[in-house]
């Protein structure tokens, strides 16, 4: 958690150039778990900082990711399918995956409460994904939280499933 307060503190004073913010964040995202553990449980806090991170230099995300990513996100339907593994506690979060198994097998290992829950975002505009990370060939798509039941909630179909 140490580099996502260093860069974090970077953020919010403004030292990050434009031209290596994209990069930075993108070690520093892929370093890090558990990104509410920094805001003291706070997924309010957490969702309005990594909003704000996300926002920035919104013209340059594609740097966040590699080439072949990118391609990736391109590439997307129009309308997707999202899968997201965890517990009532964290089923609200940025990293989603295309592989249902993923998902499953996420909130198996992880449901500290011995209840694994399993979110589906179904018909999602592929819009919404705002990063495509390929992590040893599964999927993890990054999709604000707030997008998903705010500002498509009309729009896609979202279901919880108990495992």
């Amino acid at each position: 958690m140490e580099e996502f307060r260093d860069f974090y503190k970077r953020f919010k004073n403004g030292t990050i150039t434009e031209n290596d913010y994209w990069p930075l964040w993108r070690r520093v995202w892929d370093s890090c778990d558990y990104f509410t553990t920094y805001f003291e449980g706070d997924i309010s806090k957490r969702d309005n900082a990594l909003g704000a991170l996300f926002s920035q230099h919104a013209h340059l995300r594609s740097n966040f990711m590699t080439p072949e990513e990118n391609a990736k996100l391109l590439s997307l339907p129009d309308h997707v399918t999202l899968f997201r593994g965890g517990q009532q506690a964290n089923i609200s979060g940025w990293s989603w995956t295309l592989e249902r198994e993923y998902a499953e097998r996420y909130a198996k290992s992880g449901a500290t409460d011995n209840r694994p829950l399993l979110a589906v975002v179904s018909s999602l505009p592929s819009a919404a994904v705002l990063a495509y990370i390929d992590k040893d060939g599964t999927s993890e798509l990054i999709v604000d939280p707030l997008t998903i039941t705010i500002e498509t909630g009309d729009y896609t179909n979202i279901t919880f499933e108990r495992l």
